[in-house]
């Protein structure tokens, strides 16, 4: 049905609200004809016919001489109709404040350009007074002093219409035609992977929501773009700087001076250290690899023993097992370089898992000298040396471990936060989604 209406619909934003507009007052005109119907079938007291005898009555009674005027109100009488002519003075006497005229012309609908005349109350009744002359009016008292009325039931219909119908109908319509689209875009924007995947933005819908789509492919596609060139640009330094620092590795080891030898040796070996895992930072692995329903408990405890089965005290504390989804691999190389940053500082490291409804929270704690409320912010930055936020002199790592788990917990669509353990050191806390519809961000 949906697709039914988006085919006969103009495409543009503008022509469906056009459209919609049109379709309400062909709507409105259609009931309308229908109640118009029910009016006339219906025994309500008919304003407008009260109108209408009183202004033929006043007409006749204009071209009546004074003398016979009481004949005819007597005939009009007999026929059931109750009018009176009365003083215009008197008329003007009647408390009438300009509140109850806006009320009582709300109520009976008068039609100005037909009937010379309007609605009052006189003597706790309604009203129809028609001028007769300078001196004297016609009151016609044949109306019901109810508010049920064909003028009423005409003049709510309409209003009806006009003030809720019209606008609920056209307020529908924008939710259809443009809140859900751009609900759509902006989830779209927030679960899909900017490297992966063939259309990130679904190109449907009117013609601004499909160039909206299609200008967020493009530029998603131009960041892509300029993703790969970097990539490939660091890789092809990288591989580059091989050759020259193989050579100097040569060079170094026939020097005769031990002391300069093993000095030269160990920056080189530094730098080809930062080279590999550079190389490791860009491989992007962690964008491959998909979700999948996997037994977390297990990824933890599996790093934990690793580091255990090498000397270091690194536990494991939590469940057995705790089902979740999440990318195995990717996870445990975040976790194992939470560990080695721990390790490097701390004496004893503890990996904690526990569930709560919505998410598995991971947190990793050290008792070192943890990092300073200012530094917190920057140490998931590549090339950022949290050592020196601790410290410490710079030993090992060259700033990109944090930066790799930071992507990964992105990759899952989690959280990543820093907190302080007592009574000392630092944890890190991580909530992976677990539910079956996470999409990776």
């Amino acid at each position: 049905m949906r697709d039914l209406a988006r085919r006969f619909l103009p495409q543009s934003v503008r022509g469906q609200f056009a459209a919609i507009i049109f379709t309400a007052v062909i709507v409105i005109m259609s009931v309308g004809s229908v109640v118009e119907g029910w009016i006339e079938n219906v025994d309500l007291p008919v304003v407008e016919d009260c109108e209408r005898r009183a202004a033929i009555v006043a007409a006749l009674l204009r071209e009546t001489p004074s003398e016979a005027r009481g004949a005819l109100l007597a005939t009009a009488t007999r026929a059931g109709f109750d009018f009176k002519i009365l003083p215009k003075e008197q008329t003007h006497t009647i408390p009438f404040s300009y509140l109850q005229s806006r009320s009582i012309e709300w109520l009976f609908v008068i039609d100005r350009g037909m009937v010379d005349g309007h609605w009052t109350r006189i003597g706790g009744q309604y009203a129809y007074v028609v001028d007769l002359d300078q001196q004297s009016v016609l009151a016609h008292f044949g109306m019901p002093d109810c508010w049920l009325t064909s003028g009423f039931v005409r003049a709510l219909f309409y209003r009806f219409m006009a003030f809720v119908a019209l606008p609920v109908l056209i307020w529908l319509f924008a939710v259809w035609a443009v809140t859900d689209p751009l609900k759509r875009i902006s989830a779209a924007v927030g679960e899909a992977e900017i490297e992966n995947g063939n259309e990130l933005f679904a190109e449907r819908g009117s013609i601004e929501m499909v160039g909206l789509a299609r200008a967020l492919n493009t530029m998603r596609t131009r960041i892509r773009t300029m993703i790969e060139n970097r990539t490939r640009m660091l890789r092809s330094v990288s591989h580059d700087l091989r050759t020259p620092l193989t050579r100097l590795r040569l060079r170094a080891e026939r020097m005769d001076d031990g002391s300069v030898r093993t000095a030269i040796l160990s920056d080189v070996q530094h730098i080809e250290d930062l080279i590999d895992e550079t190389l490791i930072y860009l491989r992007n692995d962690v964008s491959t690899e998909k979700l999948q329903r996997a037994d977390i408990a297990s990824v933890l405890q599996t790093v934990c023993a690793e580091f255990s089965d090498v000397g270091f005290s690194v536990t494991y504390s939590g469940p057995d097992r705790l089902l979740g989804w999440c990318k195995p691999n990717a996870l445990a190389r975040a976790i194992t370089n939470l560990c080695d940053n721990g390790v490097k500082f701390a004496g004893n490291v503890t990996v904690a898992l526990t569930q709560a409804d919505t998410a598995a929270r991971i947190a990793v704690g050290d008792d070192g000298p943890g990092i300073s409320m200012t530094a917190r912010s920057s140490v998931f930055e590549p090339f950022f040396k949290e050592d020196m936020s601790r410290g410490v002199a710079s030993k090992h790592g060259f700033g990109l471990g944090l930066s790799i788990v930071a992507d990964i917990i992105q990759g899952h669509g989690g959280k990543i936060e820093l907190h302080d353990n007592e009574p000392n050191g630092l944890v890190v806390t991580i909530d992976l989604p677990n539910g079956s519809n996470v999409q990776p961000l």
